[in-house]
């Protein structure tokens, strides 16, 4: 990972996809405003080329290149599959007595390979940054039931035929919706 220098004497590490966070999941913590980030990850399936930048100290958004190695580009190209997405978090709180927290959407406007959205809180005690988070879509695979269907049995309807689109297509009846939720957390 490359990154412009930062004026806070804390390092806020960026995960694979681009966002502040821990190797696959985002954390409460923000750049100061006007930094920016390029990230390169090499993985299995993944390699991804992701832009970060913080406009305000309050939000951080992302844009995300990605090669998926093992699915196939189809139309008979005889190359892995691409992909490309956005990503946007916003600062809800900072830590003080209590955990800062964030609430964020991956991939809202791409093909939705990706697409998740979270509530994720962090809390620093000395050098050790814990962070725990729920999380929809690509996170939700703890077989929890979704909170919000209560509210709405709406709620329990993600429509996963909506993923893997042309791309640049706003799901807005897919957010915060899911049969179930995931629980994710790191220190």
């Amino acid at each position: 990972m490359f990154a412009s220098s930062e004026s806070n004497s804390n390092y806020i590490s960026k995960n694979n996809h681009g966002i502040s966070g821990l190797i696959n999941v985002p954390n409460a913590r923000f750049s100061d405003e006007g930094v920016s980030a390029l990230t390169i990850y090499r993985g299995e399936p993944d390699r991804k080329y992701s832009f970060t930048f913080s406009p305000f100290n309050w939000m951080e958004g992302g844009f995300y290149y990605s090669d998926i190695t093992g699915k196939a580009y189809g139309s008979g190209y005889l190359q892995s599959y691409k992909d490309k997405g956005f990503n946007v978090k916003f600062k809800l709180k900072d830590q003080d007595d209590y955990p800062a927290l964030a609430i964020g959407l991956n991939d809202f406007a791409g093909t939705g390979i990706y697409a998740s959205e979270y509530l994720v809180s962090s809390y620093k005690i000395n050098n050790f940054d814990f962070t725990l988070g729920i999380g929809w879509g690509t996170f939700s695979d703890h077989g929890i039931k979704n909170p919000f269907r209560y509210i709405d049995d709406e709620f329990e309807t993600r429509d996963v035929s909506s993923n893997e689109t042309q791309g640049g297509e706003f799901s807005i009846g897919n957010y915060l919706s899911g049969k179930d939720v995931g629980i994710f957390g790191g220190v």
